[in-house]
């Protein structure tokens, strides 16, 4: 908040009911909505930080009525949603939904111009068995949530390296769909925020024990500070196909990821339409957040 001169009201749904209420009132043909005793029709601009919202097993009801009221309480917090649609949103529920489909992203990214990988989706394991044998070297990722936990422990889902010799049980593609890409080999990791149409770029290096890994997000809460990051010099046609890429997507931020590969060339990977960039500005200095704030001045402007 050191850049915004303006007053901020944060609505958690994930303190709801206990902290956060909603109404809802028809008022001269439009919704008055109220939260706390705080309007919020009056807003300008809302960012969507990721929110998180109660499971049905959070509420304080018998058992019998937690889908009913969880259901409830859903539908209320998506009507808040839509009934502040034409505010500038950082970025929209509906339009961050449809970003993070996977296979939408890389084929806008494609119909732009940038390089993919060889890639291939399935839940068949003879499909996978067979990209594996033509592609060699691959790279498999989670179609779904990156976490699994239990009573005791989180368990995260990285990119795994997989060669075309090594024995795998490809058996619960069945249950599991994932999606194996081409391995882009020797390559630097690259992250691209865009804000509006600002472009900040970031190399990131794997050093020690994780400079033959795949997936750098294994470093980031490893104390031993297995990477380093220095600001990266994007040219200025990946600059125009980055934030092409995110308007063409209806967002107004994106996090993206690319490869970037001896011969000079960006293999785009995905692009994460609500992620983290505070680590960035953090290890290099780049002003993002300051750039986010002025584009929420567009809109009280």
């Amino acid at each position: 908040q050191k850049h915004l001169d303006t007053e901020i009201v944060v609505f958690d749904p994930y303190r709801f009911p206990d902290e956060n209420d909603l109404t809802f009132n028809l008022k001269g043909g439009t919704f008055q909505i109220s939260s706390s005793g705080r309007n919020l029709t009056s807003c300008d601009a809302v960012w969507f930080r990721k929110p998180q919202l109660l499971l049905p097993k959070d509420f304080p009801v018998d058992p019998i009525y937690a889908d009913y009221t969880h259901s409830a309480y859903q539908k209320t917090v998506q009507a808040l949603y839509g009934l502040l649609r034409n505010k500038l949103w950082v970025s929209g529920y509906w339009e961050i939904q449809q970003a993070n489909n996977k296979l939408f992203q890389i084929e806008v990214a494609r119909s732009l111009g940038m390089r993919i990988p060889n890639t291939i989706v399935t839940s068949v394991p003879d499909e996978a068995s067979r990209f594996l044998e033509e592609n060699g070297a691959c790279v498999t990722k989670i179609m779904g949530t990156q976490h699994a936990s239990d009573s005791k422990f989180t368990y995260v889902f990285y990119a795994t390296r997989i060669h075309r010799d090594q024995v795998t049980d490809l058996s619960g593609l069945a249950l599991a769909p994932a999606i194996f890409q081409q391995e882009v080999e020797n390559a630097l990791d690259v992250r691209v925020t865009v804000v509006g149409e600002k472009c900040f770029a970031c190399e990131i290096n794997k050093v020690g024990k994780l400079q033959y890994e795949v997936d750098w997000r294994k470093g980031i809460t490893d104390n031993s500070h297995p990477l380093t990051y220095h600001i990266h010099a994007l040219p200025t046609h990946m600059q125009k196909l980055c934030v092409d890429l995110v308007q063409q997507l209806r967002l107004k931020f994106g996090a993206l990821d690319f490869l970037l590969d001896k011969s000079g060339v960006y293999w785009f990977l995905e692009i994460n339409p609500n992620g983290q960039w505070g680590f960035v500005e953090e290890e290099t200095g780049l002003p993002i957040s300051k750039a986010m704030v002025e584009l929420f001045h567009t809109a009280m402007c």
